[in-house]
This record gives structure tokens, C-alpha cells and sequence, in this order.
């Protein structure tokens, strides 16, 4: 399902960013909006790790959250860091001069969000099953706003945050049959 739902977004991507971009400025004019800059880009990077590392040093199960929190947060920056792909700023078509900068796919801000799938992960192992349904409501939630808000300034096309999510789900079930394999010590 994920990959049907990447392959459309990949498909309609031209049509989903159309809204944000003004073709006769050859730019995306939220790209410097000071609300999402600072709120939706840099503020929520700096609360979620803020949130992270609560969850590490609380210890026990937020611990355990933490690190799996990171391997997803380090999936996906291993990943963009040798993408080819470009971010739609940056792309000719869309006001750019740098259409092989690479190094936007997936999209690493809306891991910010997504990587609370392994807060659920942590959680679900120890049986905490309604906190870990608010972790994964939370890793949706906040990873699709992180999202829509780097869709909006022309950073990436929304199939970048689509597949963020499913790298980022892909690490959780990656992980969680490790812990199945090894009872629980992954």
C-alpha cells in the first residue's frame, strides 16, 4: 500500500506542489515566510530533539525509544546524503540553478515526526499499548505537518515526505523483528 501511495504521489508531485509556487516569479513565495522558518522548520526540529533527549536520559523504555528513534532519524539521513534527487527549489522548472545538487530524497525534516514510530515501537514491546498509540498518532501527525510545511516552501515534493515515512516505518518493522528474534534486547 505504501508504495502504491508513493508511486501516485511521485506521479502527481508537479500537480500537489503547483498551489506553492508562483510560475510568474519563478519561485516559491512561502520559502522565506518567517512562520514557517522559524515555527514549522527550525522551531519543531529544535522542540522534537528537545523531546529526544528527554526520552534518552529518562532512561528505561524512553531510552530504548530514543535509540530506536535515532537509527530511523539516521536511515534516512544516510539515505538523502547519496540521493541524486533534488529538491524542487533548486530545479530549473521551478525557479532553481542547481538541478543536480541532490541530497533530497527522502526528506530528512519530517523525520522529525516520523521517527516517533519508534517511540511506538519501544512502548508496544513493553505492553504500553494505548502510549503507544499515541506515539505512532503523534509520528503521523507531526511528520505529515513537518511535511506539508517543507512542501509549501518549495523544499520538497510530497512524495520525498511520503517516502520518509515509509523509510521510517520500514526502520520500526526492521527493528521490531530483530527484538522478536533476539526477545527483546534489540
Amino acid at each position: 500500500m505504501g508504495a502504491i501511495l508513493i508511486a501516485l504521489a511521485t506521479l502527481l508531485d508537479g500537480q500537489l506542489i503547483a498551489p506553492f509556487y508562483d510560475a510568474q516569479a519563478r519561485s516559491f513565495p512561502l520559502r522565506h515566510a518567517r512562520a514557517l522558518e522559524i515555527l514549522g522548520h527550525s522551531g519543531l526540529k529544535w522542540l522534537m530533539a528537545a523531546f529526544w533527549l528527554v526520552c534518552l536520559v529518562s532512561g528505561g523504555i524512553l531510552r530504548r525509544g530514543a535509540v530506536y528513534m535515532a537509527l530511523i532519524v539516521a536511515a534516512v539521513l544516510a539515505l538523502k546524503y547519496y540521493s541524486p534527487y533534488s529538491c524542487p527549489f533548486d530545479l530549473p522548472e521551478y525557479g532553481g540553478t542547481r538541478p543536480l545538487a541532490g541530497r533530497c530524497l527522502p526528506a530528512a525534516h519530517p523525520v522529525v515526526g516520523f521517527a516517533l514510530a519508534g517511540l511506538y515501537l519501544a512502548l508496544r514491546n513493553r505492553g504500553e499499548r494505548r502510549a503507544a498509540r499515541h506515539a505512532l498518532a503523534a509520528a503521523l501527525l507531526i511528520g505529515m505537518a513537518a511535511g506539508a510545511v517543507q512542501v509549501a516552501r518549495g523544499a520538497h515534493f510530497p512524495s520525498h515526505v511520503l517516502w520518509t515515512a515509509w523509510v521510517a516505518w520500514a526502520v520500526t518493522l526492521l527493528l521490531a523483528a530483530l527484538a522478536a528474534r533476539t526477545g527483546g534486547r534489540v
